[in-house]
């Protein structure tokens, strides 16, 4: 019943998005938040890895969790405008599907602060939903390609600091990241170029999401150099 609701409720979005065919700009401060949620991310990830004290270690998943908190209307807007993406058919990847999956993800967010077998199931499902997200983006266009580029920088900092919780190896799951922050820069670059200027008011919904992953990547490759086993 409620996954028949839900699609009911994506399928209804998808109509109205279709009728108005583009999403609102994101302000700086928008983006800001989508931002926070890596950056603390990998606060967490570098803590971990580079054998900080628990305390270190605990203080930086509050803030991690603190930033979910503060983000979750951009996240429940990114949710949203991913269920109502194109669908391609069958055997491809489903919006709607995708959609549920971030939610489930997002619950199993907060299951990541101890280190558990059901945490480490729900962390298995967050890759591969992260995964599914960025295969969806190769071969999409416009604004669902945005959608999906947002979602994977929702995603990826909840694998990340799943791995790093449960002691499993973290150069591996940030280079998964790399890889898709990559992927999305190189996907949205030609439309969106240089990060935006200072004094910049709001952004355009596709260049939001090319703009999350610039400021996030060289923050990737600062903390590959400096976890002791990175590739």
């Amino acid at each position: 019943m409620r996954t028949m609701l839900l699609r009911t409720m994506l399928l209804t979005t998808a109509l109205t998005l279709t009728a108005c065919d583009s999403e609102p700009p994101k302000t700086v401060d928008e983006i800001n938040q989508i931002i926070r949620l890596p950056d603390t991310a990998m606060s967490v990830a570098e803590k971990v890895g580079t054998g900080a004290p628990t305390a270190d270690v605990d203080a930086a998943m509050s803030q991690m969790r603190i930033a979910f908190d503060a983000a979750e209307q951009q996240i429940n807007e990114i949710r949203r405008r991913v269920g109502a993406a194109k669908y391609h058919g069958r055997g491809s990847i489903d919006p709607i599907h995708m959609s549920a999956c971030i939610d489930a993800s997002l619950t199993g967010a907060g299951l990541i602060e101890g280190a558990n077998l059901y945490a480490a199931l729900r962390l298995n499902d967050t890759l591969l939903c992260a995964s599914y997200a960025e295969t969806y983006l190769q071969g999409a266009s416009g604004e669902d390609a945005a959608a999906f580029a947002l979602a994977v920088s929702v995603l990826y900092p909840i694998v990340l600091t799943g791995y790093a919780k449960a002691g499993l190896p973290v150069p591996a799951a940030l280079k998964n990241y790399r890889s898709a922050n990559q992927a999305i820069i190189t996907k949205l670059a030609s439309k969106c170029g240089e990060r935006i200027s200072a004094g910049t008011a709001q952004v355009r919904y596709e260049c939001a999401a090319h703009e999350v992953a610039i400021s996030v990547q060289p923050k990737l490759e600062a903390l590959a150099a400096k976890l002791p086993t990175s590739p």
